[in-house]
This record gives C-alpha cells, sequence and structure tokens, in this order.
C-alpha cells in the first residue's frame, strides 16, 4: 500500500526560501569593516527585514534557519566573505544567532492571520506602526543578544561590549529601519495588490 506523505513546504515555498536566503547573504556582503570593533557595519539585517516584510512568519524564519545553516557548513554567506562554524561561535556571532528571531518578531506583527485581519480593519497607517514598532523590538533584540555573546567570547564587560558594537552603529541603524519602512513596507502592499505574496494559508 502506498503511503503518501506531506510535505512540510511545496516547492515553491522552498524556491522562495532559497530565494531569500540568498538575498540576505548578498545583502549581508556589503559591510564595511569598523577600526576599533570586531563588528562591521553591514545590511545583512535589511535582508532579515526584507524577509520579514514579505514572507510569512514560518518562511521568515526558516529562510533565516536556512541563511545560519549554509554559513555553518562553510559558504561564504556571511559578512565579508565569511562562512563556518567558527563565523557564528566568534564574537560577532551572536548578532547572527538571532536573525530568525528577528524575522519571526517582523513576521508576526505584519503577516500572522491575526494581524492581517487588524490590517484590513484599520488600514495603512496601521500597518507602518505594526512595521516600525516590531523593528524596534526585534532590534533590541539583536542588540542584547549580539552583545552578550561579544561579552562573554571577548571576556570584557557588558557596558563595554555596548560601546563597541551598538552605539557607534544607533544612528545607522535607524537608518536602515526608516529605509526598510519606506521602502519595502509600500513595496508589500503593491506585491499583496498583485496577489502574489504567500501570506495566505
Amino acid at each position: 500500500m502506498e503511503v503518501k506523505t506531506k510535505s512540510y513546504f511545496k516547492a515553491k515555498e522552498l524556491a522562495i526560501i532559497g530565494i531569500f536566503a540568498t538575498l540576505t547573504a548578498v545583502m549581508a556582503q556589503i559591510a564595511i569593516p569598523i577600526p576599533f570593533t570586531p563588528v562591521h557595519f553591514s545590511f545583512g539585517m535589511v535582508g532579515v527585514y526584507m524577509t520579514a516584510i514579505l514572507l510569512k512568519p514560518k518562511h521568515a524564519v526558516f529562510t533565516q534557519v536556512c541563511y545560519l545553516l549554509l554559513g555553518a557548513v562553510g559558504l561564504p554567506v556571511f559578512g565579508n566573505f565569511r562562512g563556518g562554524i567558527g563565523a557564528l561561535l566568534g564574537p560577532t556571532g551572536g548578532y547572527l544567532i538571532t536573525y530568525p528571531i528577528m524575522a519571526w518578531i517582523v513576521s508576526m506583527a505584519l503577516n500572522s492571520k491575526f494581524s492581517r485581519q487588524l490590517e484590513r480593519i484599520h488600514g495603512k497607517i496601521w500597518i507602518f506602526i505594526k512595521a516600525g514598532v516590531s523593528m524596534f523590538i526585534a532590534h533590541f533584540i539583536l542588540y542584547m543578544g549580539g552583545t552578550a555573546w561579544l561579552s562573554v567570547s571577548t571576556n570584557i564587560s557588558f557596558q563595554a561590549a555596548l560601546a563597541l558594537a551598538v552605539y557607534p552603529f544607533v544612528l545607522m541603524d535607524l537608518l536602515k529601519i526608516a529605509f526598510c519602512l519606506a521602502a519595502v513596507v509600500p513595496f508589500r502592499s503593491h506585491m499583496l495588490s498583485l496577489n502574489v505574496l504567500l501570506l495566505d494559508d
């Protein structure tokens, strides 16, 4: 007797996950070394937010897990074409590990079933509020998780780690969030109007 099993992801979903994992890897290569800190100025998190804004939660999370796995096995997908488990265990690994959590927070705020229902009721302003608040929360998780690991892995105080890896980047990170609000969120609305996003189960 033939037993049929249902795949967790369809081929189209797997293709989208692969595309957005690649997008994150490409964005991560826009990375500028900063002389006084091991943390680079990187656009990788823009890739994370694009994933979260445009995909539903399970796709967004699996995209970032896939990205981390690709890097863990040695593919040069992290900033400055780094790869390998050492990159995840190194000083900046804590920031990378938060990517799936960040993607889940933002995607749940925008693309969960309940959130989509509220969106239909409250309109466009509600979308921007949800996107902005969720990205600020996600960024706080990035800062706390990444800084805690930087502190432990380099044997410096948490306050010193903040001075190295958070304070110099706050302004540029705010600009990244502003870019996502100004460009990616409206693009999401346009894609929804064309019915090309896989947001509905």
